[in-house]
């Protein structure tokens, strides 16, 4: 019997070995489930859990431990929480199934690879794997979107592949930055590689990525590329260190001979190609930053910012958009500030692991491998300044290349003078000061994560009192309104919840003028406008104060940099308002702002009631709110 119950066991280990070193394929048969969510998605998720499962049961442990274990442990403790505040589940759990996906291609690579021959096929597939993207991107772009200049090769690509999810071809900005965040990969080694055979291959790479990458004619791309030739310029020789005082003179100078009004002129004017470009920028970052301001410990819920941004957050020309068009203001909305710390932690981890793997290995193949996987981290966040695919399929490259990193660092630790082999792994030298001073914060990763937080937490709590109520309040807000906006009706038993914290929020930062608009919304749809009318005229008389340098920051600078000193603030503030009131038709309130502008501020009760009237013959909701308003100006009249 104790001989049948051992070989039973033996059995069950031998079938969990074999389920655990077979993990990589069951995440590549569950991937395109994650990457594409549909009624399959938990079930191939499902997969990805049993082979976690089986490597506890066969090796006690659900995964090698790595520097990145905290902050990707936090990063999906606040995807979690970002469902929370989302007015829109369809959007943001296909978001969310990504960010679960991308860590699970992390802990995949790590604890997959186990042998010299998978770290040469992966390396292999990363660089064939970059030409199949271009060449996916050149059947698959949508060139008619291609904004600098118009080639006649554009004719003579059709858009074959079309987005499974939408139905759509890819945008030439998405593919720039796809691109350019694996071009490093194959480039680093054609350039630093020492295999005849892998500088080959990678050199044709580079060629075919290098050329769809210029078909895109991504600024993006270009940014990402110009700082990945640094960084392997750099790695070189610190000579190529001078390229940087270099390059900011001739831009200097360039910039005199010019002339900065000029220059001011053209990155100011919605009329230029490349002003428009900067203008709609900043009307989206700083729509961004005062959506962390007030909602700073959660974010506005995973991938909803064209939501959030038009239903509560309106700019001075923005219409739809799909994100924020920043890295690190993208990541703090969908993930609040704790996410953001989180990803920065991980970038810093990193860097860690690059540097001590790179310090480790005398392979020149794999060093050079890594430097290409610290200069595609590198590109995904430089292309990320002026715009980003964080929220996007493409995000998946990024997670690859950080798991590549862990892996070869674990790779070598497991083999660092076990055997000889063309990977050279040694144990590793002694630690320069820095790193003697850095590891030690990473192997107590637990205590910095929560030193961390609390840390964040107080001090948002301290220079932002308002910050927990206001973050509340706003969650509550905006699913109420978003139903009454989309439906017709608000859900009465829920209003009291969003207004008690709002106005808690409203006694400690009363010159917040999107409180008094939230609570202006709520009264109306509760039916309370007097209440409503006060916390709109509140709003109305925050917003003049400077409503160019607040919705408008690019008008504000284009006025100070050409001197223009005399202009209405009332006049200003009734072309946000007016913008808004055309944009949102269907909303009682912008009515409302324009009207109690005309009737208290510029004297012209007949110009407020023709505004009140339109609104009602629109249909604005909730109407009783103009009609209450219409009635309050007959009555002084």
């Amino acid at each position: 019997m104790i001989r049948f119950l051992s070989r039973i066991r033996a059995s069950a280990k031998s079938v969990l070995v074999g389920c655990v070193s077979h993990e990589l394929w069951l995440l590549a048969v569950a991937a395109p489930f994650l990457l594409f969510p549909n009624r399959w998605t938990l079930p191939a998720f499902t997969l990805i859990l049993i082979s976690w499962l089986c490597r506890w049961a066969a090796y006690g442990r659900l995964t090698v431990r790595t520097s990145m274990d905290m902050p990707l442990a936090l990063l999906l403790l606040m995807a979690i929480a970002s469902l929370f505040p989302s007015v829109n589940l369809s959007l943001s759990l296909p978001v969310f199934w990504r960010i679960l996906l991308g860590e699970a291609i992390f802990y995949g690579l790590v604890n997959g690879i186990r042998q010299e021959r998978h770290l040469r096929l992966l390396t292999g597939m990363l660089v064939l794997g970059g030409a199949g993207l271009a060449l996916f991107f050149l059947a698959g772009t949508d060139w008619s979107a291609v904004r600098l200049i118009r080639l006649p090769i554009y004719q003579y690509l059709p858009s074959l592949i079309r987005d499974i999810e939408d139905s759509e071809a890819f945008n030439p900005r998405v593919a720039g930055m796809a691109l350019v965040t694996l071009l490093p990969v194959p480039l680093s080694l054609s350039l630093f590689g020492q295999s005849g055979k892998i500088r080959l291959l990678s050199g044709a790479a580079v060629v075919i990525m290098g050329l769809t990458l210029l078909l895109t004619q991504s600024l993006q791309g270009a940014l990402g590329l110009a700082a990945v030739l640094l960084f392997l310029g750099i790695w070189r020789s610190r000579w190529f260190m001078i390229c940087i005082p270099l390059g900011l003179a001739a831009l200097g100078w360039g910039a005199m001979a010019y002339g900065p009004q000029r220059i001011a002129e053209v990155l100011l004017s919605v009329n230029h190609p490349i002003g428009i470009g900067v203008v709609l920028r900043w009307d989206m970052w700083s729509r961004a930053l005062a959506m962390i301001r007030d909602m700073p410990y959660t974010g506005i819920g995973l991938n909803t910012f064209p939501l959030i941004q038009t239903h509560f957050y309106p700019g001075f020309l923005l219409g739809p958009e799909g994100h924020s068009h920043n890295l690190l203001l993208q990541i703090a909305l969908d993930l609040g500030l704790p996410g953001l710390v989180a990803f920065l932690w991980l970038l810093a981890s990193f860097g860690l692991t690059v540097t001590r793997a790179y310090r480790q290995c005398s392979d020149q193949n794999l060093r050079a491998l890594l430097l290409g996987l610290a200069a595609g981290v590198l590109a995904f966040f430089a292309s990320g300044v002026i715009d980003t695919i964080w929220t996007a399929k493409p995000v998946v490259i990024l997670w690859g290349l950080l798991g590549m990193a862990a892996a070869i660092l674990k790779f070598g630790n497991e083999n660092s003078g076990q055997h000889e082999n063309s990977l050279c792994f040694s144990p590793p030298p002694p630690r320069a000061l820095w790193l003697r001073v850095i590891s030690p914060l990473f192997r107590h990763g637990v205590l910095l994560a929560v030193a961390l937080l609390l840390a964040l937490v107080w001090f948002i709590a301290a220079f932002h009192p308002a910050a927990p109520y206001l973050n509340l309040g706003a969650i509550r807000a905006h699913k109420i309104l978003w139903i009454a906006r989309t439906t017709g009706s608000a859900p009465n038993n829920l209003l009291q919840k969003a207004t008690e914290p709002l106005r808690q929020a409203v006694v400690r930062d009363p010159d917040n003028a999107h409180i008094h608009g939230l609570l202006g919304s709520l009264y109306a749809w509760e039916g309370d406008y007097p209440a409503s009318f006060d916390a709109l005229e509140h709003r109305v008389a925050l917003d003049s104060r400077n409503p160019m340098g607040y919705y408008a920051p690019f008008e504000a600078w284009r006025r100070r940099i050409q001197r223009e000193t005399e202009y209405d603030r009332w006049d200003d503030t009734l072309r946000v308002y007016s913008q808004w009131m055309a944009r949102f038709p269907d909303r009682a309130e912008t009515y409302v702002l324009v009207a109690i502008v005309w009737d208290q501020y510029k004297g012209n009760q007949a110009r407020a009631i023709t505004v009140l009237r339109s609104g009602l013959e629109r249909g604005a909701q909730p109407g009783g709110l103009l009609s209450w308003y219409l009635s309050r100006i007959g009555q002084s009249r």
